[in-house]
């Protein structure tokens, strides 16, 4: 049997005696034993504590020596040590230093190694056995004792002196899943408004994310902390986390091309994403894999791809007036619901139509501007009068229509409104006066009423108000006219 497994079977023939008065005081917690480059000065192993301990003159032994451990820097306060070969930069580590001259043991082995901490009564506090098949083997990672997944030990980020529950950066099952770089009103607003960007946590294990951190493509950085999080910086197992920019002028650009990534506290790029525009109150969305426009849905489940756009129109209600009943000639109003959703069109109009799909009313428009909201409006119809009954009572459909969507409900109009329409005699020839379909007021295109033709006879015929307004007009243009010119006339004849 080789030397060295010999050697391995009575270390944990050791492990497994001593095992049994094992004290629980700390236990190993990381280890870089390969770092990228010279492993010289940059090599440790970090230590949890259960509660403040100076370590002063404590043993750490690997499978070829042993060490006493001599105090740097002592910080009380922390709950976590760290032991460091001469020479190491600790320079803004916050935790307690210990070094054991040149090397860790015979320099911590890079295929594996045995690492035990003992007391100064040389109990075991704790030990590990490990490999280089756990990763951080020359790629600038650690090993890491994870308790989010019950102690195994993996590939971490490096974490001197700070919590291990993230694994490395390549392995890691983050994406960002929602961003709102355009909130309605002020973008800088204080969380939970303004900018946010949502990540989603595809593992089954909670991960913290305190000093994680986004950049845009101006370098603005916007880091995980309790200042930036309503609740926490863990992300919970399959389950999503809001980080809000709280106030960062300028995060996430509204036009042009921007940049989004996502990193670890050890600058390990995670995940990136790239957009080009923004509209105000609209979230850019990972919908089926791909990026939609949605309406906002932080710490949701993204909209499904058949509901991302939401545009509606619905008639709400129908106002007939006091008699509940619609005559020709009326102002009708109704209330609708509408919204926009994901639409580029802004306009909707109302009309009434018959059977043949002939307008009878005018044309009411209007137009929705802000996307996702909802609009409870009310608008009228002017239903066109018919003074001489050419237009057959019955039922009328109402059509609202726009944004590529139609809702429609019928109504029964019967009967005139008798202040829209006035008699007007004419005197004329009796063969004449038999003429009366030339009287006849027709609908047309645009639902107005014609002029009286100048064929119109003396028979009894209804003229609408709006006509004989119009004609007025004209009458007191043509009388203003002369006027003018009379008055002209005058001033030149004074000279």
């Amino acid at each position: 049997m080789p030397k060295l497994q010999i050697r391995n079977l009575w270390y944990l023939v050791l492990i497994f005696l001593l095992s049994i008065n094992l004290v629980n005081a700390l236990t190993i917690n990381e280890i870089n034993y390969n770092p990228e480059g010279d492993d010289n000065n940059h090599e440790y192993i970090e230590l949890s504590l259960e509660e403040p301990l100076n370590l002063t003159n404590y043993t750490i032994q690997d499978l070829s020596s042993q060490d006493s451990l001599t105090l740097l820097q002592y910080i009380p306060e922390s709950n976590y040590a760290l032991i460091v070969e001469e020479g190491f930069d600790y320079t803004n580590l916050n935790c307690s230093i210990y070094s054991v001259g040149a090397t860790i043991g015979n320099n911590l082995n890079n295929d594996e190694d045995f690492i035990l901490i003992k007391n100064l009564e040389s109990t075991i506090l704790d030990a590990i056995h490990y490999f280089s098949s756990w990763g951080g083997n020359n790629n600038g990672y650690s090993i890491c004792k994870i308790p989010d997944k019950n102690g195994l030990w993996q590939e971490c980020g490096k974490t001197p002196c700070l919590a291990n529950s993230q694994i490395s950066a390549i392995d890691y099952n983050i994406i960002i899943n929602e961003f709102l770089p355009d909130p309605e009103g002020n973008d800088s607003s204080i969380m939970p408004e303004g900018e946010f960007i949502e990540l989603y946590n595809k593992e089954d294990y909670d991960i913290d994310l305190e000093g994680f951190y986004f950049k845009d493509q101006a370098n603005h950085k916007l880091i995980i902390s309790d200042t930036t999080t309503l609740d926490s910086q863990k992300i919970k197992e399959d389950s999503y986390l809001v980080i809000y920019a709280n106030g960062l002028y300028g995060f996430l650009n509204n036009e042009g091309l921007e940049k989004i990534q996502f990193f670890d506290s050890n600058d390990n790029l995670i995940d990136e994403v790239s957009y080009s525009g923004s509209e105000e109150g609209v979230s850019w969305s990972l919908i089926e894999e791909v990026w939609q426009e949605s309406k906002p849905s932080p710490n949701e489940d993204n909209p499904l791809p058949e509901t991302v756009n939401p545009a509606k129109i619905k008639i709400e209600q129908i106002y007939l007036g006091s008699d509940d009943k619609a005559k020709f000639g009326d102002l009708i109003t109704l209330k609708l619901l509408i919204n926009k959703g994901n639409s580029t069109k802004e306009s909707v109009q109302l009309y009434i139509q018959d059977k043949n799909n002939e307008k009878i009313s005018k044309t009411t428009k209007t137009n929705i501007i802000k996307k996702y909201t909802d609009y409870l409006i009310t608008l009228p119809i002017q239903i066109i009068p018919n003074c001489n009954s050419k237009i057959p009572d019955g039922k009328y459909e109402i059509i609202a229509e726009g944004l590529d969507l139609e809702e429609s409900e019928k109504i029964e109009i019967s009967g005139n409104n008798p202040d829209l329409c006035e008699e007007v005699k004419q005197k004329c020839p009796s063969l004449e006066c038999e003429k009366t379909e030339s009287a006849t007021l027709n609908v047309q295109s645009e639902n107005l009423l014609n002029p009286i033709s100048s064929e119109t006879t003396g028979k009894l015929i209804f003229e609408s108000k709006e006509i004989k307004t119009k004609r007025m007009a004209i009458y007191f243009f043509s009388l203003l006219l002369v006027l003018v010119i009379i008055q002209k006339s005058f001033e030149t004849w004074k000279k």
